[in-house]
């Protein structure tokens, strides 16, 4: 009977040495960020709620926006604070090539008068093998979508970079929901050639 019930201690303590080992195993392993595709649908959807908002120069709110005001008030909600003009959003930005844009991006185009110098700013919301579309505040018709195969955009494109990867280190760990709310943990904030956390932004 005593063999019995020694044999049962021993079991009993096996089966929780290895409940505890598991444990820990568990609460080592990494946190799971969510993806930049994730994040780019979250930044896509906010912008998409402000279709038809109209134009206005210097706008940075929903009673009108002008380009740089719009994609600096989107990406601001997700915590990434952006210059408040197109040129230093570009500068600003990791550069991508034509072939590795993807959504969330920010796309740049030249001015009436020059097209060489950067004058418009959209967020890029789709892609596929002809191009791709981008929301952004024009002149005449507000807050809109446009192809990127648009003969005007077309002969004024600069480039495009990327911010939409701070938008992903600032959502919460483990967040797999592309509905989820995004809080804002900290401040990633743009100014001509850097970004420096916590920092406010100063125009020059």
């Amino acid at each position: 009977m005593k063999k019995t019930v020694h044999i049962f201690t021993i079991i009993v303590a096996v089966l929780v040495l290895h409940s505890l080992t598991m444990d820990c195993a568990c609460a080592q392993l990494p946190l799971l960020r969510p993806t930049a595709d994730i994040a780019a649908d979250k930044v896509i959807d906010e912008a998409m709620r402000y279709l038809g908002t109209p134009y206005h120069w210097g706008g940075k709110t929903p009673k009108g926006f002008d380009c740089a005001g719009f994609t600096r008030f989107i990406y601001g909600k997700f915590g990434v604070e952006l210059a408040p003009s197109a040129a230093p959003q570009y500068r600003a930005g990791k550069k991508v090539k034509d072939t590795e844009i993807k959504k969330g991006d920010l796309v740049f185009y030249g001015g009436r008068g020059n097209s060489k110098s950067i004058g418009h700013v959209g967020i890029v919301t789709s892609v596929d093998a002809n191009g791709f579309k981008f929301i952004h505040s024009a002149t005449s018709t507000g807050i809109t979508i446009s192809s990127s195969n648009e003969p005007y955009y077309k002969k004024r494109y600069v480039g495009a970079c990327r911010v939409v990867d701070l938008v992903t280190s600032n959502l919460p760990a483990n967040d797999s929901s592309a509905h989820a709310k995004i809080p804002v943990y900290r401040r990633a904030i743009f100014t001509d050639r850097f970004y420096t956390p916590q920092i406010p932004f100063i125009a020059r």
